[in-house]
């Protein structure tokens, strides 16, 4: 692996014969991270092993195109992104759990959020079929699985989606698509040192979907104070989208923990609303819309 990660560098100009100190960050997923020091300046390095990840390195192109701020990307390659190291930004910081609670990153964070949406939903209007779209592992085969590992084959909720996934896919479609960004943590959060910008980097999961996907998704990790602050500075939420999202947002987060080794904890909610029913009750009204 080492030695990939010196030709990708290479293609940049950086050379190990000169002054270079190369640091692993990061291995996940096929995606590795690395601290690259060279001479007076420092990068991060972000490989794609895996292929289907590279998706990533054009969607920074296609948020630059929108005017969607983002942190800077030095250069790139077919298989890798060198990008600021946020370390060392004079623009912004790295994210800190504490701006969870904090009011003025939230209505910064809001502003991004709403410039992704306002402009990614002129921008797939004709293009919908060249993004990732969470939704898309909601099929058959994976409410089978869902039902045989929560050992609840008797649940008619189950069969209920099974019938109606085309039903359920069509009222998906009549709310308004937009780009979604799909992977909110504060991991994942640039701060301006100013304190006037909050942007959200890493975009492998940047895709299709509706506004309150995104919506939901940041203000289940904000305090109470700062998830207010985000949706008045946010604005108006479609109530349609928001019933749609009760359901799907489930199955897909279910979808997505037993596809794991060891079933996370961020599942735990939404196996929950299986047992109690809660969940046949979303998928009925998403039914009845």
């Amino acid at each position: 692996m080492i030695k990939n990660i010196y030709k990708e560098l290479e293609k940049f100009g950086i050379s190990k014969q000169n002054y270079l100190d190369l640091k692993e960050i990061r291995n996940k997923d096929g995606i590795y991270l690395f601290r690259v020091i060279y001479g007076n300046s420092s990068y991060i390095l972000k490989y794609f092993q895996n292929i289907e990840y590279t998706r990533e390195i054009k969607n920074y192109f296609i948020l630059k195109e929108l005017n969607i701020p983002t942190i800077e990307v030095v250069g790139h390659t077919g298989k890798s992104l060198l990008l600021e190291d946020l370390e060392k930004s004079k623009t912004y910081r790295l994210g800190i759990e504490s701006d969870l609670s904090d009011i003025e990153v939230a209505e910064d964070l809001a502003e991004w959020y709403k410039k992704l949406h306002n402009e990614g939903a002129k921008y797939v209007s004709n293009k919908d079929n060249i993004f990732y779209r969470q939704a898309d592992v909601i099929t058959k085969e994976n409410i089978e699985l869902i039902k045989n590992r929560t050992k609840t084959e008797d649940n008619h909720v189950w069969q209920l989606i099974i019938d109606n996934l085309d039903l359920i896919f069509t009222k998906i479609g009549e709310v308004e698509q937009t780009l979604t960004y799909n992977d909110f943590y504060w991991t994942n959060l640039a701060v301006s040192h100013d304190k006037k910008e909050a942007i959200m980097f890493d975009y492998n999961f940047l895709g299709i979907g509706f506004r309150y996907n995104d919506i939901r998704n940041v203000c289940l990790s904000l305090s109470k104070e700062a998830r207010k602050a985000f949706v008045e500075k946010y604005g108006k939420i479609n109530e349609t989208e928001k019933i749609i999202d009760n359901g799907i947002s489930t199955l897909i987060t279910l979808i997505f923990a037993y596809k794991r080794p060891e079933f996370p904890k961020w599942g735990q909610e939404s196996l929950k609303s299986v047992y109690s029913g809660e969940l046949e009750k979303a998928i009925i009204k998403i039914l009845e819309l």
